[in-house]
């Protein structure tokens, strides 16, 4: 198998590694989705027909293999959610009855609705430990996920995106726990000291939600829902497409309630000011493009009318997917 994989992959110029005991990678530059499941699948079936002693008692007849591959894309902004979503792939395709190739986020398996309201249940009961010290983050958090399951229909995403984005917008503030609650809880303005300290919730959030395997492909709402569309926010200032999509989507809901929710510290924003704001604010803190039709969503819903839909090119415009 590995000698196999050398000379297939040296003259196809792709670098070939063992990864675990076993499971081999393979990193393809300049090769796209498309591109990649066709090397997979002539590799896959030379393997087929390459005689070993003893395959026939095996469940095809036959030495196989199953792959799962990852495309890159801009807004990916930490190596190893290659590897996690190329391993989610994986397990797809084993899944399908093995012996074959799937890509990230198409065809994927993806959890009944049963199974994802146990995670809304088992993520609720984390955000529950917010009613002792801060009820208004735990309403918030409420809120910004009723908001996503709606835009989750507007964008037309995935069933493996709506997921992940409807429990990344209702855990996005998780790290607030680690937050001192006289902090919190503080009605005035903070200190620069203090507002520092607010700033690091989206890296223990991110470090709350890597301990359980779980909620690891939660991260990036996270970490990123305080970053801007210029690059002046937080933790990395990342900005444009360097920003996942559905975190820049996040960032405007996230930002709309927390100016229309009635808090004791601050005055609350009637919904025509908090979408003059949005306004405002689009193109350096939100997304353009996502704002309008986050506007165009709340309008409807406000007049009683079907959600509008979103512009198919403006998912996909400007995100070259290479593997």
């Amino acid at each position: 198998m590995g000698q196999i994989l050398k000379e297939e992959s040296e003259m196809a110029g792709i670098s070939a590694s063992r990864y675990g005991g076993e499971e081999f990678s393979l990193l393809m530059p300049g090769y796209d989705t498309q591109q990649a499941l066709e090397f997979i699948n002539r590799l896959r079936k030379r393997i087929n027909d390459t005689p070993y002693e003893g395959v026939e008692i095996f469940p095809h007849g036959c030495l196989s293999f199953s792959a799962g591959i990852s495309g890159y894309k801009p807004d990916i902004h930490d190596k190893s959610l290659l590897v996690d979503q190329a391993d989610q792939a994986l397990y797809g395709a084993k899944k399908q009855g093995k012996n074959t190739v799937q890509i990230f986020g198409e065809s994927q398996p993806v959890q009944d609705e049963q199974d994802i309201a146990q995670d809304v249940k088992n993520i609720e009961q984390l955000l529950s430990l917010f009613l002792y010290k801060d009820i208004d983050t735990f309403k918030h958090s409420k809120r910004v996920f009723r908001y996503a399951m709606d835009m989750s229909k507007v964008l037309g995403l995935d069933p493996v995106s709506r997921k992940q984005f409807v429990l990344g917008a209702l855990i996005h503030d998780i790290g607030k726990l680690e937050i001192p609650r006289d902090i919190i809880r503080k009605q005035g303005k903070l200190s620069p000291s203090e507002w520092e300290t607010v700033k690091k919730h989206v890296v223990w959030g991110k470090e709350i939600a890597l301990i359980q395997e779980q909620f690891k492909a939660l991260v990036p709402y996270i970490e990123l829902h305080h970053e801007r569309y210029d690059g002046k926010g937080y933790p990395h200032g990342y900005q444009r497409e360097e920003i996942p999509l559905l975190c820049r989507m996040l960032t405007v809901i996230d930002s709309f309630d927390a100016m229309t929710s009635e808090r004791p510290y601050q005055n609350t924003k009637s919904v025509e000011d908090a979408i003059r704001e949005l306004r405002a604010c689009a193109g350096t803190q939100f997304d353009p493009d996502l704002t309008e039709l986050f506007i165009r969503y709340i309008e409807a819903r406000q007049k009683g009318k079907a959600l509008p839909a979103a512009d198919v090119n403006l998912l996909y415009a400007g995100s070259p997917t290479m593997s």
